[in-house]
């Protein structure tokens, strides 16, 4: 279980790193005088288990285990629009 929990500590430091905010901006898609940037909520989980066993009251009792997931996602929600000097945020969906 120590390499599962060693595991987790590192990928946690990798995203701590990489510095991962609540929302994050993309790079801004231009023509003319108008700009758009794509404002997005990015959400990221990770799960892992572990295992190891033996039960010697039982017959044929061994045991191993191990296990890990993650996922990501990244929804926009709006989008900021700078057109002629004026700034403005247009939210998308509900």
């Amino acid at each position: 279980m120590e390499h599962v929990t060693r595991l987790m500590a590192q990928v946690k430091g990798v995203l701590s790193r990489s510095a991962l905010k609540d929302a994050v901006v993309s790079k801004p898609i231009s023509a003319g005088d108008q700009h758009v940037l794509v404002l997005s909520d990015v959400s990221v989980a990770l799960g892992a288990g572990g295992g190891i066993g033996s039960a010697p009251a039982k017959r044929m009792a061994t045991g191993t285990g191990g296990g890990g997931g993650g996922g990501a996602r990244a929804r926009p929600v709006a989008v900021l629009v700078v057109d002629k000097g004026q700034v403005r945020i247009e939210p998308l969906g509900n």
